[in-house]
């Protein structure tokens, strides 16, 4: 479990499916980011960190 971007989520009050929409991928594509059963996209990731105001590092390669 991705617990840095679950949390960065769940901070803002959002679902996987309104987050995903906000970000511009797919439901899917997100709940596979945070199950780290996908790593996605270098353009995938920067969508992501713009979206939560965080660094691609900080979400994707924490653990």
């Amino acid at each position: 479990m991705n617990d840095a971007l679950v949390s960065a989520r769940k901070t803002l009050g959002l679902t996987i499916s309104d987050a995903a929409s906000s970000i511009g991928i797919s439901h899917g594509m997100l709940a596979m980011l945070e199950s780290r059963k996908r790593k996605g996209s270098d353009d995938t990731k920067i969508k992501v960190s713009k979206f939560y105001h965080k660094s691609i590092e900080e979400l994707f390669y924490t653990y």
